[in-house]
Order: C-alpha cells, then sequence, then structure tokens
C-alpha cells in the first residue's frame, strides 16, 4: 500500500537483484493469505498492526543476527591443536589424539574460548547440563583426563631439553588460574 510501488514488489525487485538485506514487513494486511504473499515475495519476517514495540525490537535483532551470522568453521585451531568439527578428529602438531565424548566436548568449549578463563561452573553448565555444586570434582578429573591426553608430549618435551641443556620450553596449552578456573592458550 505504497503510494508508487506496491511493498511486494518493492522486495521482488530487491530480491531480483540479489541483495540480501534483511525485510521485515509492518502492515495493516493480517490475513494469512497477506502474510504467505509477503513471505514469499522475499520477506524474511511479518508482522502486523498494532504491534507491540518490543516484538518489533526483538524482531529486528533476530532479522541482524541471522543476516550477520558468519558460517560455522568446520575446523577449530589454536596453537599447534586443531579439532575438526566434522570427523570429530583432534590432532596436536599433527599427531591424532583419541578423545571420549566429554573430554572430547571440554576441549571444544575451551577452543570456542582460547585465551579466555572457563569457569568450573560454566564447564558444568555446558558439558554436563547442571548446575554448580561445590562438592563435586568432576571438572577437575576432566581436566585432569584432557590435560593428559593434550599435553602428554609436554613431559617427553622437557625431559629431552634437559637432557640437551635446553631451557625446557613448556608446551602445556591447558592451564589452571587459582579461584577462577581454566584457559587453553597456544603454547
Amino acid at each position: 500500500m505504497l503510494p508508487e510501488l506496491d511493498g511486494l514488489s518493492l522486495i521482488q525487485q530487491l530480491r531480483a537483484k540479489g541483495l540480501k538485506v534483511p525485510v521485515l514487513i509492518l502492515s495493516a494486511k493480517a490475513t494469512v493469505d497477506d502474510r504467505v504473499k509477503g513471505l514469499q515475495a522475499g520477506g524474511d519476517d511479518y508482522l502486523t498492526k498494532p504491534f507491540a514495540f518490543s516484538e518489533l525490537l526483538a524482531r529486528v535483532q533476530a532479522l541482524i543476527r541471522r543476516a550477520t551470522q558468519a558460517p560455522e568453521p568446520t575446523r577449530l585451531t589454536v596453537g599447534d591443536l586443531t579439532l575438526d568439527l566434522i570427523t570429530r578428529e583432534v590432532r596436536r602438531g599433527g599427531e591424532l589424539i583419541e578423545l571420549q565424548p566429554r573430554e572430547y566436548a571440554l576441549l571444544e568449549y575451551l577452543m570456542r574460548h582460547p585465551n579466555r578463563p572457563v569457569t568450573k561452573t560454566m564447564i558444568l553448565e555446558h558439558i554436563f547440563d547442571y548446575s554448580f555444586d561445590p562438592q563435586t570434582n568432576v571438572v577437575d578429573v576432566l581436566v585432569h583426563r584432557l590435560r593428559s591426553k593434550i599435553d602428554k608430549r609436554t613431559a617427553a618435551v622437557a625431559a629431552g631439553h634437559r637432557a640437551r641443556g635446553k631451557p625446557e620450553k613448556d608446551t602445556a596449552m591447558i592451564h589452571t588460574i587459582r579461584g577462577v578456573g581454566y584457559v587453553l592458550r597456544p603454547a
């Protein structure tokens, strides 16, 4: 119901030109057929009048989120550690590392937040799907198991450096931050 060109024709012209700009249709036309025509013309969302401003704001934010979302990576890399999200293979320095499902989930979580402290509560909620219980040590045990696999060459490398009289190079990637939690840093 625009003066010279109706909104649906305008949207169709935008789409025909290959423009992928998000389109939210605000209209007094509220029938199912009207909404279907609007979405089929290329609209991304349809909101009928009258509407609550909070709903309009939420819909605009959702459109922006979808439009600006970068494609999900298929591989995470931190230093010489790589995690393939498709094959679920983990390698450090090219060497394949076998992980149990929760170890893999923890490593993926840490690799999605490199160089940022991750609390035990965050790990419990993300990996175990429950709230923090100060009496449990499941996070400590899981981190220890993951460390033993990811950082297992640390001891061998350090021993090799000592044998050659060189300063020891720390190759550990998972670090404890006392009173906070854990952080994954490139070695």
